[in-house]
């Protein structure tokens, strides 16, 4: 007589597997979204530390020289030198070695250290170009860098836009926010967009005789970056940045202070603005990040 045995059959069924898929699809569509906006927090989190490091570093700058740096622009030639390069140049020097006393900020990086008028004289770079000074003399006039260069994202600007904008210095440093929107063409790692830098001119304020929306111009020159690619508008063409032609009013409404209208007032009127392009990379949106809260 035959003994019957019982199989048991294990594993899913059809209908038990693509019940399960879906669940799991449920799922990752409510954490993909929330690990997002965590990873963007913690960004913004660094971003604004980042700021906060390169205003106190800004401070100590102003307590050894009287001032913040300048940010307007300036050119020798085709050769223009922006806000952004005259707050790396502050912070960390044109050649990471500290910035130079005699340091006019211009853009081919001369000043006058023989004392006849004319700024010639090479006061950074290779040391063998030095005229007016030894190498020596040469370190014992800088300060700084204000920032630790291991952590002040400071890359030459010729290693992130090698060949558009030609009318910027390549080969002077910008400081770069915390979001990883380019490559370093030097190193093939992703780094971040300009951070753009505006001192205030504290003897104007308002009643500006442009339009309304640039009443607060005289504060803070949008011109002071000059360059489409980093976000302002070159003099004279009216719009804010490449990839978004809106109207500079966009940048001047984003930095009023709502509680002050009559004149317009923005916010740090009385030192500067740090401005990032943010987590889309482009200056002029909405998620752009800067060193004062705008939600106060």
């Amino acid at each position: 007589m035959k003994r019957k045995t019982d199989k048991k059959r294990w594993g899913f069924t059809l209908v038990e597997l693509l019940t399960t898929l879906a669940v799991i699809g449920v799922l990752l569509g409510l954490l993909i979204p929330a690990l997002n906006e965590v990873t963007k927090k913690a960004t913004q989190v660094k971003q604004k530390a980042q700021f906060h490091a390169i205003g106190n570093a800004l401070e100590a700058f102003r307590n050894d020289y009287g001032d913040y740096p300048p940010s307007a622009y300036n050119n020798i030639g085709a050769d223009y030198a922006v806000g952004s390069h005259h707050l790396a140049e502050a912070l960390v020097g044109r050649d990471g070695l500290g910035f130079h006393s005699s340091s006019q900020f211009r853009a081919d990086g001369f000043a006058d250290l023989a004392g006849d008028g004319i700024p010639d004289d090479v006061i950074y770079g290779d040391p063998s170009t030095y005229t007016a000074e030894t190498p020596a003399q040469n370190l014992a006039a800088r300060k700084g860098p204000y920032l630790e260069l291991e952590s002040a994202n400071a890359v030459k600007l010729g290693s992130i836009f090698p060949t558009a904008y030609p009318q910027l210095n390549k080969n002077a440093f910008v400081l770069v926010d915390m979001y990883k929107q380019v490559k370093n063409t030097a190193t093939s790692k992703e780094v971040g967009m300009p951070i753009l830098y505006y001192r205030a001119n504290r003897l104007k304020i308002g009643n500006s005789a442009n339009p309304p929306d640039w009443d607060m111009a005289n504060t803070y020159s949008i011109n002071d970056s000059f360059c489409n690619s980093l976000g302002i508008i070159k003099p004279g063409s009216g719009h804010y940045g490449d990839d978004v032609p809106t109207n500079a009013s966009i940048f001047y409404n984003a930095i009023q202070n709502p509680n002050f209208t009559s004149p317009p007032r923005p916010y740090r009127a009385e030192s500067f603005i740090l401005q990032s392009a943010g987590p889309d990379g482009l200056y002029g949106t909405m998620d752009d990040i800067f060193n004062f809260d705008q939600n106060n």
